[in-house]
């Protein structure tokens, strides 16, 4: 008898405390034990409920819709098809340029042009070759792109090779993480002429083209371009440098869906040199709207964008 009472008080005892220890943790903060979680669940971090995986972030696009956000060569995978109509200032000229391209990898380029005339229909017209490799890509914080380039062709109305053209084409965009403003050269610094011109010379010049891009929206983008000098090496004859002549032309891209640009550009010369008319052999003096042009044209971008 004297045992059960005695174990009988230690059970009554052994309660009282766990009691009041329990009470003791609740008033200082704690939380009392969970309840273990169902079979075949993970028990949730200690001291923290089960927070839902962060959503995965889409991939950033290869071809942005914003002119300024994209390389200069075509990503690996993607084809461009397109066409550009061109015409002089009374429309007595008119000429359609086929363009196709294909990115081989993210580094290199093939592009291919086929202009030929629609007013008199000469399907015999003149086809480029233009090959593009990247040489900087993302360098200075990600403000300077730089791509190699070359140019070579063949006029199969006058049956000869058009001038092989070479240089770099390079971007420096002002803030790249917010990209609005660039500046660009687009290549063909310096050309070498193949065949003998209405001369019977084959050029050779070294030119310097600049261009001034905006990203006016998200879709739109404008173009200025102009050509600073030209530098005579050989057997050229237009030689100049500053205000001695001023080609411009004003572009405008607008991306009408993801894959799908739509273009137009208007240029002229708004310094055009004098020349010698090959039949009164009198010099003529060109006005500004003489020089005046416009192009109306279009791609589309085929592979994963």
């Amino acid at each position: 008898m004297t045992f059960n009472r005695t174990a009988w008080s230690m059970v009554v005892c052994c309660g009282i405390a766990a009691s009041a220890g329990t009470a003791f943790a609740q008033d200082a903060g704690g939380a009392p034990a969970s309840e273990p979680p169902p079979d075949g669940a993970a028990p949730p971090p200690d001291g923290a409920a089960a927070q839902p995986a962060p959503p995965e972030e889409a991939p950033a696009a290869r071809w942005p819709r914003a002119v300024i956000a994209r390389p200069l060569t075509l990503p690996g995978g993607i084809a461009q098809v397109g066409a550009d109509f061109t015409a002089n200032n009374d429309f007595s000229t008119l000429k359609l340029t086929a363009v196709g391209g294909y990115g081989i990898n993210d580094d290199l380029e093939l592009t291919g042009f086929y202009t030929f005339a629609l007013k008199e229909f000469e399907i015999k017209g003149i086809f480029d070759a233009d090959v593009g490799y990247k040489l900087l890509r993302g360098a200075v914080d990600g403000k300077v792109e730089v791509i190699g380039r070359g140019r070579i062709g063949y006029d199969a109305a006058a049956e000869g090779a058009t001038p092989l053209r070479l240089g770099v084409q390079a971007a420096y965009t002002l803030d790249p993480k917010n990209p609005k403003l660039v500046f660009l050269t687009p290549g063909q610094q310096v050309v070498i002429g193949l065949s003998e011109d209405a001369a019977m010379a084959k050029p050779i010049y070294f030119q310097l083209p600049i261009q001034i891009g905006y990203q006016a929206t998200p879709e739109l983008y404008l173009q200025l371009d102009t050509t600073l000098l030209q530098i005579n090496i050989s057997d050229s004859a237009n030689t100049f440098i500053g205000a001695d002549t001023t080609p411009i032309a004003l572009t405008a891209t607008y991306n009408a869906m993801p894959a799908l640009d739509v273009i137009a550009s208007i240029g002229l010369n708004l310094t055009p040199p004098s020349y010698v008319d090959p039949i009164s052999m009198m010099t003529v003096e060109p006005g500004v709207g003489d020089t005046l042009a416009f192009l109306l044209g279009a791609r589309y971008y085929i592979g994963k964008l």
